[in-house]
């Protein structure tokens, strides 16, 4: 993402990843996997998130269950 695309982020977005209550080397390990969001994650399945380097069972569960909290559907 090019720095600018942040730019345009709001600090208090309850969508970015920063403002989650993810542990903070979970977070770290998705900024690294070039996530920003939770959103980023709506229509991938866990095998296709497994498939991305650096994310585990641990991570795709606590992002499972952080999602559920902030999304209801």
């Amino acid at each position: 993402m090019a720095e600018a695309d942040f730019d345009d982020v709001r600090d208090n977005d309850p969508d970015l990843l920063e403002n989650t209550a993810l542990p903070k080397p979970f977070i770290s390990r998705l900024r690294n996997a070039f996530y920003t969001r939770l959103s980023d994650f709506d229509e991938m399945t866990d095998i296709q998130m497994l498939r991305e380097p650096g994310i585990n069972w641990r991570l795709i569960k606590a992002v499972r269950a952080e999602r559920a909290g902030v999304d209801p559907n």
